[in-house]
This record gives structure tokens, sequence and C-alpha cells, in this order.
């Protein structure tokens, strides 16, 4: 019907490059026209199978199950909707703190890079990472980051919260409960951590815009919960000032609450924390917290993977290269709309 060769429609159909762009809508109009539609799952059947590496924090039931278990079930439900396309998602999740993750790199760089076709992972700020991303780049592996960006490393996209916004949002709330009344805390995780410290930022910038505003601490703990909450239930018994504190990472959140409990300062301190379980509903149901940052980490997992798969079957790029999500305020209020979405914390069967 084009008036072209077989290999000519292939190119206008998939995106691929070998054709002008007048000839490519051309072919596509003609395509509209008579309702074609790429049959993805029968291209697939074609090909040998496309393997996907993730790499990814493991949600055991030690602190990554606050986070990271939604993020793999997000991951799970694309691998799902997907089996029937020859795609193939492998596991390299890992254990102990976020500093592991370009060790893994490494083993999955030096052992699978000759297999996959793709990678899912998210960024830190360190040579390691930087280093081994450069790798895959030049064995042409496309890398979906999730959760952190570093956007000077070459990607073809960046899944993650709004997280200048989030942290704005948890400023404006301890700003309203308490009246700009004494200092607040922000307390986060790993500052080479571009989602932890975007989080601090946005949440002391807030503070820049208004009058009287209060005076802001921000506390990085990358030790084990255990530690921050010592530290922190000395602090609270000894500076009585303190009448606001945003935990902006889930992993922080539990230890933050128990120190205000354990102080005996419940009702009198401010306490925001982040995203959606067990025991943040708990605290928030018992007046612990007043409110939640809930960021969605379900998709991350689904989106990034989504993404990906996008690109490597359907030959279609991101529609930008940072894909937000936006994060939603929880209060008792709406809980309730929320309790679905709640983690159990721990691994199903199926993951």
């Amino acid at each position: 019907e084009a008036d072209v060769s077989l290999s000519t429609v292939h190119k206008a159909l998939y995106n691929k490059t070998g054709i002008s762009e007048k000839v490519r809508q051309e072919i596509l109009a003609i395509a509209d026209a008579m309702g074609y539609k790429p049959n993805y799952v029968a291209s697939s059947l074609k090909r040998k199978p496309l393997k996907i590496a993730f790499v990814l924090p493991l949600p055991t039931m030690g602190t990554n199950r606050y986070f990271y278990c939604d993020i793999w079930k997000g991951m799970r439900a694309f691998q799902a909707e997907v089996a029937e396309f020859n795609i193939e998602i492998l596991d390299f999740g890992f254990s102990g703190p976020i500093t592991n993750l370009p060790k893994m790199l490494e083993e999955v760089y030096l052992n699978h890079s000759d297999e996959i076709s793709g990678l899912i992972t998210l960024a830190v700020e360190t040579p390691a990472f930087s280093y081994y991303m450069e790798q895959f780049s030049r064995k042409n592996i496309p890398t979906v980051f999730i959760v952190s960006d570093l956007p000077q490393v070459k990607r073809l996209c960046c899944v993650r919260a709004q997280d200048l916004m989030a942290g704005s949002m948890a400023a404006e709330l301890i700003s309203g409960f308490t009246g700009n009344q004494g200092k607040a805390l922000v307390i986060s995780g790993d500052i080479a951590v571009s989602t932890h410290y975007m989080n601090v930022s946005g949440f002391q910038q807030y503070f820049t815009k208004i009058d009287n505003p209060m005076e802001i601490t921000p506390i990085y703990n990358r030790r084990e919960p255990e530690y921050l909450y010592q530290d922190l239930l000395e602090l609270l018994k000894t500076d009585t000032e303190i009448r606001g504190i945003y935990s902006c990472t889930a992993t922080n959140t539990p230890p933050v609450c128990k120190a205000v409990l354990d102080s005996g300062r419940k009702g009198e301190i401010t306490v925001i924390g982040s995203d959606l379980f067990s025991e943040n509903r708990d605290m928030l149901l018992q007046n612990v917290m007043n409110a939640i940052i809930y960021k969605k980490p379900f998709q991350y997992g689904y989106l990034g993977c989504k993404s990906l798969f996008d690109f490597l079957v359907k030959n279609e790029s991101p529609v930008s290269d940072s894909i937000f999500i936006e994060p939603i305020i929880i209060m008792k209020s709406n809980l309730t709309f929320y309790e679905g979405d709640i983690s159990s914390n721990k691994m199903n069967d199926d993951m």
C-alpha cells in the first residue's frame, strides 16, 4: 500500500533509523487507516529472550523492609503482566547498606553483561558506581534508575518522587502545626543518595521563604536505626525547644517515633514520617505521628520496569528522562483510603 519495501515499513513501525521522517509519517498514517497494530507478543516469539537485571537492596526483615518491599512488589506485578513477552527479569538483590551496591554491579557486569539487555537500579554518588555505569553504557546496555538519580551518568530515565516537593510539604505541615515556634529536625539517610539530600533541601528551602522561620537542624543517619534512636532520645530529653521532626526516610521513621514516645514528649512534638507500612499506621493512629509523606514505592518498581520494557520491546523512548511520582499527605482522616497499600513487611511466597 505504501509502495515501499518490507524493510522500510518495519523501520517506520518500530521507530528504527534509516528512513526519513516524512516517509515514516506516511507509513504510520497508512497503518493507522488500515487499523494495523504491531503484535509485540508475536514479535517476541521470534527473538531471543530479553533479560533485565534488577539490582536493588533486598526487602528483608531488616530495615529495608520498610521501603524496598513495595518496590519489589511493583517489579513482580509488572513481570506478571509481561509474562508472554519472552522477557526475564533477573533478581540481583543484595543485603546490607546501600554502599554494597557498586560491589553487586561489579558482579553483574563481570558475570552477566553479555546476556542482559537492560539494567534497573538506583543511583549513588560514588566513583565506583559511576565507573560501572560507564562500563554498562559502553556495552550499550540501557539503564533505568529508580528512587534516586545521578543525571551526569548516562541513563535512559529515572523514576523517582518529587523529593524537593516532599520536603517542602513536610516543612509546611510542621510550620502550620507549630506556628513556627521552637526548633525543627529533619532526619535523613545517606547524603550520597539524591532522594535523601533533596528531601532535606526541600525542607530547608521552605523555611527560607517565610517570616520568622524555625531553626532547622539536618541529621544524616547511615548507621543502624538503634543508634539514631539512642542519639535522638538523649537530644529530645535535653533540648526542650525541639517542636518538630521530619523523617525523610521510611527506615528512620520507626526509631524517631520510639524516641519521641520514650522521651515522654508525645503531643509536644509534631512528627512527620515517611511512607506507609504497619508500624507507621499504628504510630499515626496513636497520635505519635501527625502525618505521613507517602511516596508510593510500588510505582518505582512498576514504572521502572515499564519504561525499560517499552524501550526494549516497543522502541518507545520515555517521554522524559525524569518520571516523577507525586508524594501525597496521609493523615488519620484519609488513612482508610490507603489501607490497601500497607505492606505486611514480609516477603510473600511469590516474592
